[in-house]
């Protein structure tokens, strides 16, 4: 069972391998988000923990004889724990403002920005872990002098799941606090005022961390199954379920509410050309490192639904391919677009200040978000092979947005390669393949990523004819001058 935990849903997938193919289904989801507590965004445990109790009794109600379970989770959020391993403070969520301002102050008291990306492989972003516990060490030190574990998200879950506190390497390497060796950085833990004995080393991707609790295991009715720790940040599960070859000519395109654009390497990029070009190193399976970048993504299209009130992406994506191609563009990694009170004005707004058209219908913005969003991933890949000699030859774009037709064509033009989509259900997948690799079903990656082209063959792309692409092109170089796209999440 893959537990894929998402800042807006979480779902119980199981994963299967019968007759040499993968299967999933989705047994049980439901809604996630973060709530207000005061002034403060945070994630409700308590609710969360009692719909996932909920959803494995689902599952145990199917008489299925599963091997194993595992979490996924999206990266720098964390939980403080004392020693009785109950939660302390609020869980505040990476969409909160109470981060503005402390890269500043962090830089400036004790390690430069580029100091900071050359120990840890990250550049500074405000929602790092290592700015969030800053914010929280300058407004309430005694919280963290109190903590005796740190875990994230899924680590959390796991603990939940197992009883076992572990920090998972691919999680723990979004938060800038762990070397590229995957070593903690002791004198930043110091920095933050945490107990060094707050977080453990990390465990590798794949690590079995016990069974389900047995007072979980009779409640559920599903037993005392294995507690399998996978490539716990679901973008190093998706990545794992590429449905690539062997050679290194490919890029992967994480697609959903953020965009993370990368390449897997043996080697992380930590010169200067890497932090110029905004990259981010993260740990990803089997000790290969995902050099990538993240910028918002899909959530331009999800604010434009909320807004408008409009359910179904298929009809809104149908009448955005019917406008006029690069009729307005903007830069989605512009900070405005990471949490604003109202997307729609927002966009229309930067087009104003732009000189861009202004997009003014439900299909206008979405056609604005996909066309620049292709762009963005155009000059990203540019960026990626100056910084690091790849030459890439193909993308593969995984995850919710490999549904995205538009989009996906948008981006085989744009970025003049062949595009492979596929599958949706990358980071389920990846989860899954990590426990069978655990339980030896599977040999390695190698193996799982050639069921993964035989269950779920990708759909292609190739790259068309645009009159309008140049234009395109040298309008959206002038919008992102000085805005670069960041790695890491």
């Amino acid at each position: 069972m893959a537990l894929d935990c998402g800042a807006s849903n979480i779902r119980l997938i199981e994963v299967a391998w019968t007759d040499g193919r993968l299967q999933c289904l989705e047994r049980a989801r439901f809604e996630n988000g973060p709530r207000l507590a005061g002034d403060r965004q945070v994630w409700d445990y308590g609710t969360i923990f009692r719909e996932i109790a909920a959803a494995l009794r689902t599952a145990g109600a199917a008489a299925v004889p599963y091997a194993s379970i595992g979490a996924d989770s999206w990266g720098v959020d964390y939980v403080l724990l004392d020693e009785a391993g109950h939660l302390l403070g609020p869980a505040i969520s990476y969409r909160d403002a109470h981060t503005g301002g402390q890269i500043e102050h962090y830089t400036a008291c004790h390690l430069p920005a580029h100091k900071l990306f050359a120990a840890t492989g990250l550049p500074c972003l405000p929602f790092n872990t290592l700015f969030q516990l800053y914010a929280q060490c300058r407004s309430d030190p005694d919280l963290l002098r109190r903590a005796r574990r740190l875990l994230f998200t899924a680590d959390y879950v796991h603990y939940w799941l197992s009883g076992v506190a572990a920090n998972e390497r691919t999680l723990a390497s979004t938060s800038q606090m762990l070397d590229t060796e995957g070593a903690w950085l002791l004198p930043i833990l110091d920095s933050v005022g945490l107990s060094r004995a707050a977080l453990a080393p990390p465990v590798p991707a794949g690590t079995i961390l016990g069974s389900l609790r047995p007072a979980l295991a009779h409640e559920t009715g599903l037993g005392e199954i294995r507690v399998i720790a996978p490539a716990a940040h679901d973008t190093q599960s998706a990545i794992l379920s590429t449905p690539a070859t062997g050679d290194a000519d490919w890029a992967y395109l994480s697609s959903g509410t953020w965009s993370i654009i990368g390449l897997e390497s043996a080697v992380p990029f930590t010169g200067a050309p890497a932090e110029e070009a905004g990259l981010g190193n993260e740990s990803g399976y089997g000790g290969t490192f995902c050099v990538q970048s993240t910028v918002i993504g899909l959530w331009l299209v999800q604010e434009i639904q909320r807004q408008f009130g409009i359910k179904e992406i298929t009809i809104l994506s149908g009448q955005a391919e019917r406008e006029t191609p690069f009729r307005s563009l903007v830069n989605p990694a512009d900070p405005r677009f990471f949490n604003p009170a109202d997307m729609v004005a927002e966009i229309m707004t930067a087009c104003r200040e732009a000189g861009e058209s202004i997009p003014v219908t439900p299909a206008q913005l979405v056609r604005c978000a996909y066309d620049s969003l292709a762009l963005l991933y155009r000059e990203t890949l540019l960026k990626f092979s100056a910084a690091t000699g790849r030459n890439i030859r193909r993308l593969h774009v995984l995850g919710g947005g490999s549904k995205a037709v538009l989009l996906n064509r948008l981006c085989a033009t744009a970025t003049g390669l062949p595009v492979y989509a596929g599958p949706a259900e990358a980071t389920a997948i990846g989860n899954g393949l990590a426990q069978f690799i655990a339980l030896g079903v599977v040999s390695g990656p190698e193996q799982g990523r050639h069921l993964v082209r035989a269950s779920f063959p990708p759909d292609l792309f190739e790259p068309e004819i645009m009159p309008e692409l140049d234009d395109a092109i040298a309008r959206f170089r002038r919008l992102s001058d000085g805005q670069e796209p960041r790695g890491g999440r």
